[in-house]
């Protein structure tokens, strides 16, 4: 009779253990969460730029700076285009502002940081003639 109350005491342990974890199991939630499949860096310049495949925020716009990237899955190369390359400053307009970014990177060679960016006659370097197509270009962005 001693072992079969020993018995039932660890029994009765073990249940209540396993009734008191279950709650505690449940409870857990995984609110954020993405499927990846693949993906991998691409790089250009001073850029870098990883992603995976399938990620859940494939429509949201991140931004920061000048610089704007829309997740999502491929599309076209080239079917969104900037609507305003030449507003450096990101205040909606093109103007001395953006002529003067230009200004203070004369010189800079596309292969330095943030110098591909301005380099708009494509010449290898910074200089007057991009200067010339940021004014011309003056205005409010579309």
């Amino acid at each position: 009779m001693i072992i079969s109350a020993r018995r039932w005491r660890y029994q009765l342990i073990l249940v209540l253990a396993v009734a008191l974890a279950v709650p505690l199991l449940a409870s857990y939630d995984l609110s954020w969460y993405t499927v990846d499949g693949g993906g991998g860096t691409s790089t250009g310049g001073d850029f870098e730029l990883s992603g995976t495949v399938g990620q859940h925020d494939a429509s949201t716009t991140m931004t920061g700076g000048s610089f704007e990237l829309t997740g999502g899955f491929w599309t076209v190369a080239g079917s969104t285009p900037n609507p305003c390359p030449f507003d450096l400053d990101d205040n909606g307009a093109v103007g001395p502002g953006d002529v003067g970014l230009v200004k203070n990177n004369f010189g800079c060679d596309v292969n330095q940081p943030n110098c591909a960016a301005l380099d708009f006659d494509s010449n290898g370097a910074v200089g007057p003639g991009d200067v010339g197509q940021v004014k011309n270009n003056f205005g409010p962005c579309p």
